[in-house]
């Protein structure tokens, strides 16, 4: 029903993705897709804005529709005042940080602006670096164990993982609750990519168990699912009162989420569905495809992708001692760096873009492997 091969041309539009750095480069790197937004997004918010007053907005129905759709997609049964809408998901990790005293504890590699947030609240960090096995990502909790202080009560968690692609199993988040119960930390669940998996099934943290539904704050939103970064809003979904009142109470310096990125977000919750379940088989099959790819390139690792459109690839087997550099100065490739998510190395290649575009970035790569003799 919907053409996911169709390439939009994007320069010239202001875009951060394509127009930020030189037009030589195939930017693959800032987590943002190259597809329209869903047909009800758009016709919601042409009906919004041939209106033509855009004022003030209140919550309307939208914690209604984010229950719905928490209920249908997930399972997960939330109550509406669970939910703290913002409007954005960035600057509440920032505030977050503050919500309990002590340096945060935050996995690597791991989002680079959840890794910011602490220096960015004016505290300090504890960084532990997952479990590698064969690109298979996993919480240490002896090397946890060994790194935690005693003044440590908050927990970061990314599920699904950015830019591991892990989404952890039921097994693996009650071992995380126990362990937090253990602790007395308080966990920070960052689920933004929650609505984009291809392994498994995406279990939101509050579900987990008592401890996990009491002592937690999770962090959804429809910009990752939907393809609406640019119509930013988030929502925080805290079932304890003490917690989410304690939460609102740091929030006051935010504005309301605007009433366009509202109603975007109504209409895709709500209406958006179809669209949805498609994109999901488009990226699996996106992800498929760079795997095999990759594979057939001889040496490079790489992680299996269960949910986010993001691989997360090790080049330096094949000879390159800075993937990052080497890619944008031969197939002219723009992806992230590594670096900037804890693990120097490593690139994260953006494959939420039309078939034909990722072909013929991997035909680029290729090709140059085999000029520099690498292949």
């Amino acid at each position: 029903m919907y053409n996911f091969d169709e390439v939009i041309n994007r320069r010239g539009t202001n875009s951060s993705k394509w127009d930020t750095f030189d037009p030589e480069l195939l930017p693959m790197w800032v987590a943002d897709m190259d597809f329209a937004a869903p047909p009800p997004v758009i016709k919601a918010l042409k009906e919004r804005i041939d209106h033509g007053i855009f004022g003030y907005g209140i919550p309307g129905e939208l914690p209604a529709i984010i229950c719905d759709w928490m209920l249908k997609e997930y399972g997960a049964s939330v109550e509406e005042e669970w939910i703290v809408l913002l409007p954005a998901i960035v600057p509440a990790l920032r505030v977050l940080c503050r919500l309990r005293e002590g340096p945060p504890l935050i996995n690597t590699p791991n989002y680079n602006v959840l890794l910011d947030a602490p220096n960015q609240a004016g505290k300090d960090r504890v960084l532990v670096p997952l479990k590698n096995s064969n690109e298979h990502y996993t919480i240490d909790y002896d090397l946890i164990k060994e790194r935690l202080s005693s003044s440590t009560k908050l927990f970061f968690l990314c599920n699904p993982h950015n830019p591991v692609g892990r989404v952890y199993t039921r097994e693996e988040l009650l071992e995380l609750s126990r362990f937090a119960r253990e602790h007395d930390l308080l966990v920070v669940s960052d689920e933004v990519h929650c609505g984009l998996v291809y392994e498994g099934a995406h279990i939101p943290w509050f579900t987990v168990d008592d401890y996990a539904r009491d002592r937690s704050v999770t962090l959804m939103g429809p910009g990752k699912t939907f393809n609406l970064p640019g119509l930013s809003l988030g929502a925080a979904i805290i079932p304890n009162p003490e917690l989410r009142k304690e939460f609102t109470g740091m929030c006051y310096p935010f504005s309301s989420p605007t009433v366009l990125s509202a109603c975007a977000a109504e209409a895709a919750f709500r209406d958006s569905q179809d669209w949805h379940r498609e994109l999901v088989n488009y990226l699996r099959g996106n992800r498929d495809y760079l795997e095999n790819r990759l594979s057939s390139f001889g040496g490079c690792t790489f992680t299996h992708t269960e949910g986010t459109y993001l691989q997360w690839i090790d080049f330096r087997p094949l000879g390159m001692e800075e993937p990052f550099q080497w890619l944008q100065e031969h197939p002219k490739i723009l992806a992230s760096d590594g670096l900037t998510y804890g693990s120097d190395g490593y690139v994260r290649l953006n494959f939420g873009c039309p078939r034909s575009v990722l072909e013929g970035a991997l035909d680029r790569i290729e090709e140059s492997l085999r000029e520099q003799k690498l292949l």
